[in-house]
């Protein structure tokens, strides 16, 4: 073989290596950058299978499931009312790694005396992320998705050190350490609902950080959007100035409230939206400044003002995810929603 004729042959063999290597890096990163999509899980009482059977009907749309399992004490214990197995199995079998959510809600309100006395004391914190870890490893979770709520100011620090504590038992067995957060737009530091939240400490512990971007207006307040756009954006602007944005997860509300003077405010799934529209005979309006729409409706002599989220004001959402590059969006709750919920999830962002 002549030198020319070798040389040919080297240059051939480097451009086909660097060709490969340009392929294989760009797949990666692709694979790396796809936007994820967390539905979270819940059970409610032991025949409730609303979250089963969304699972078992939209699992091609999810990367994970949260299942929102263990209840945190005082003493750093975790309860678990119900146990989600039917769950994780589903999950399991379609592809779908299950995490374990740890949170502080009880009867319906948050129980920020039990969050402030664990992560106040270094042993309880470390107590508490043992059992987390050792709970993940009976139950074959893949990770965690800590949701712990309303944690005093004061506690700010002592939160951020549990993640780390909690990150350095996860990462040896390769466990996901994602976390929830309050939507903010500042560090109100002594803020009594986000004060705690350091977003720039929860980037760099997180694998993902969940911005539970929703209840801006909420059932005990005045009526409003429930997520408008200014404020998501507001909230996106501050959270990518703070953290990876690939580490961000857009929060979704699969739900509406429903207030009136004088009557309780309730809830309202999305599935269920349509048909309260049509038995009301309601006419659906829409808000250009929060782009979301809402109605009227009477009920007697009550007043009843609706707002909710729909597949048009989703539709706007997800194009967030690819303008600020989020790592994805996590989703309350499974049950709630309908079909037209997954098409515009996939329309955007599969």
């Amino acid at each position: 073989m002549t030198k020319r004729k070798l040389t040919t042959y080297g240059l051939l063999f480097l451009y086909l290596l660097s060709f490969n290597f340009i392929f294989f890096s760009t797949s990666v990163e692709a694979a790396q950058t796809k936007p994820v999509v967390m539905g979270y899980y819940s059970k409610d009482w032991y025949t409730d299978k609303d979250s089963y059977h969304s699972l078992a009907k939209y699992a091609n749309y999810m990367d994970y499931i949260a299942t929102f399992t263990a209840r945190i004490d005082s003493n750093a214990n975790l309860i678990t009312d119900f146990m989600p197995s039917e769950g994780i199995a589903e999950a399991k079998e379609k592809k779908v790694k299950p995490l374990l959510v740890v949170h502080n809600m009880y009867n319906g309100g948050i129980d920020s005396g039990s969050a402030a006395a664990v992560l106040g004391d270094p042993n309880k914190r470390w107590k508490l992320a043992n059992n987390i870890t050792s709970l993940i490893k009976k139950h074959g979770y893949a990770g965690v998705n800590i949701d712990l709520e309303a944690v005093p100011p004061r506690n700010r620090d002592d939160y951020s050190k549990f993640l780390w504590e909690l990150k350095g038992l996860l990462k040896p067995g390769g466990y996901l350490l994602t976390a929830a957060v309050p939507a903010k737009n500042s560090d109100q530091r002594n803020n009594n609902w986000s004060g705690a939240y350091n977003y720039k400490e929860l980037g760099q512990a997180c694998d993902y950080v969940m911005l539970m971007t929703y209840d801006e207006h909420w059932f005990g307040g005045t009526p409003g959007p429930v997520a408008s756009l200014p404020w998501v954006q507001s909230v996106l602007d501050y959270a990518v100035k703070q953290m990876p944005s690939q580490k961000i997860l857009l929060g979704l509300a699969g739900y509406g409230y429903d207030w009136s003077a004088q009557a309780k405010t309730r809830s309202i799934k999305w599935k269920d939206v349509n048909n309260l529209v049509n038995q009301r005979g309601a006419q659906i309006l829409w808000d250009n400044t929060s782009s979301t729409p809402y109605f009227y409706y009477w009920k007697g002599t009550e007043k009843h003002e609706v707002w909710f989220e729909n597949k048009y004001s989703l539709g706007i959402k997800m194009g967030l995810v690819k303008s600020y590059k989020l790592g994805g969006v996590g989703f309350w709750r499974l049950g709630f929603e309908d079909d037209t919920f997954w098409q515009t999830i996939n329309q955007q962002i599969r």
